[in-house]
């Protein structure tokens, strides 16, 4: 099966993972409107980690 080059990165048509992609958010090509972010972006793992420390940290607190 022949994929695009549009289609290179996308896993299941819903998440992205392109480690030679530098963007950390995506838009999405076939829905016409939403954004995704790059999984295979470091910087794109460094903030989901904090994003959930912080949300833990809200969580426990209240």
């Amino acid at each position: 099966m022949k994929s695009s080059n549009r289609d290179v990165g996308w896993l299941t048509g819903r998440l992205y993972f392109n480690r030679e992609d530098k963007r950390v958010i995506i838009k999405k090509p076939r829905s016409g409107f939403g954004y995704t972010m790059n999984l295979g972006n470091k910087w794109t793992w460094i903030f989901n980690i904090i994003f959930v420390i912080i949300i833990v940290i809200l969580v426990s607190v209240l």
